[in-house]
C-alpha cells in the first residue's frame, strides 16, 4: 500500500488525490483535442465543458454523502468547516459521470447549444478511469472481498490497521480496482473501431456508459462495500436507475428505427418508359 505519494517536510501528497488530478487533466486534454479535431471549439462549448467539470466534482461528492452522514456530522461537530468536509469526504466515479452529464445537459439548454458532444468524451473517460483506478488500487483498502483465486492480493497487516474498516484484509482479496482497469483497457480499442461506425452522435458514449455501469454493478459484488439495502451496496442502488435510463434510451432508439439501414434507391430507368432505345 502506498497511500502517500510524496512527503517532504510539511508537504504531503496523497496517492489517490494525485492520481485523481492526473486523471482529470489527461481526460480533459484528450477531450479538448477531440473537440479541436472535430472543429467544435468555440465559446459556448468552453462554458459547457466548465459546467461538466464542475458538475462532475459536485456529483462525485454528493452521491456518496447519504452514506457518510455520520462522518460528516462528526467532522462538523469537531469544528471543521463544511468546505473541508466536502473536499476530504468520499468520492464516486459514478457520481462524477452522472453529475457531469446532468450539468452538461443543463448548460447546453441554458446556452441554446444543440449539438451532441458526448462522443468527444468517449475516449477520455476510460483512459482517465484507468489512471484513477490505479491510484485507488495503490491507496485504498479493502481491495475487494476475500478470494482463493490465484490473483488474489494480500496486504501488510500494518497497512490494513491504518483503515477504520478493512474486512477481509487478513486474507487474499479480489483486486477489484484492477478489474475496472482491465475492462477499460479492453474497451478502448473497441471504441476506436466503433467511432466511425455508430451513426447517431452521442450514442457511442451512452453505449460505453451502459457497458461500464453494468460491469461496475458486477464489480460491486466483489468490491467489499457495505450493504445498504436489499442486499445491494450504495453504488449498486445508484446504478440501477442509471442503467434503466440507458436501456430505455436504446430501446426507444431501436423502436423508432434509428439504427435501421435505409433501403437502396431503385435503379432509374435508362430511358423514358424503361425502354432502351434512342429518340
Amino acid at each position: 500500500m502506498h497511500p502517500i505519494l510524496v512527503q517532504a517536510g510539511p508537504l504531503t501528497v496523497g496517492t489517490h488525490d494525485a492520481f485523481s488530478l492526473i486523471a482529470v487533466v489527461v481526460g480533459f486534454a484528450i477531450y479538448w483535442a477531440e473537440l479541436r479535431r472535430r472543429g467544435w471549439l468555440e465559446e459556448r462549448i468552453v462554458l459547457v465543458s466548465l459546467a461538466v467539470l464542475a458538475g462532475g466534482v459536485v456529483g462525485a461528492r454528493l452521491i456518496t454523502a447519504w452514506e457518510r452522514i455520520d462522518e460528516y456530522q462528526a467532522a462538523v461537530d469537531a469544528g471543521l468547516p463544511v468546505s473541508w468536509v466536502l473536499i476530504h469526504g468520499g468520492k464516486s466515479l459514478i457520481g462524477a459521470l452522472a453529475g457531469g452529464f446532468l450539468a452538461g445537459v443543463l448548460a447546453k439548454r441554458a446556452l441554446g447549444y444543440t449539438r451532441s458532444t458526448g462522443d468527444a468524451y468517449v475516449l477520455a473517460i476510460p483512459i482517465a478511469t484507468v489512471i484513477g483506478r490505479i491510484g485507488c488500487y495503490l491507496s485504498e483498502l479493502p481491495l475487494g472481498t476475500p478470494t482463493d483465486l490465484p490473483w488474489g492480493v494480500t496486504v501488510d497487516p500494518a497497512a490494513a490497521a491504518a483503515f477504520p474498516r478493512c474486512p477481509g484484509c487478513d486474507v487474499a482479496m479480489h483486486p477489484s480496482m484492477l478489474y475496472e482497469v482491465a475492462f477499460n483497457l479492453a474497451i478502448i480499442p473497441l471504441i476506436v473501431w466503433l467511432r466511425p461506425r455508430v451513426p447517431i452522435q452521442g450514442d457511442l458514449l451512452k453505449g460505453y456508459l451502459l457497458a461500464a455501469f453494468a460491469f461496475r454493478f458486477w464489480v460491486e459484488s466483489v468490491r467489499g462495500n457495505e450493504v445498504q439495502a436489499f442486499g445491494l451496496s450504495g453504488p449498486q442502488l445508484v446504478l440501477i436507475p442509471l442503467l434503466a435510463l440507458l436501456v430505455a434510451q436504446f430501446g426507444r432508439r431501436i423502436r423508432s428505427g434509428g439504427y435501421r439501414v435505409p433501403s437502396a434507391p431503385p435503379a432509374m430507368a435508362r430511358a423514358w418508359g424503361g425502354g432502351g432505345g434512342t429518340a
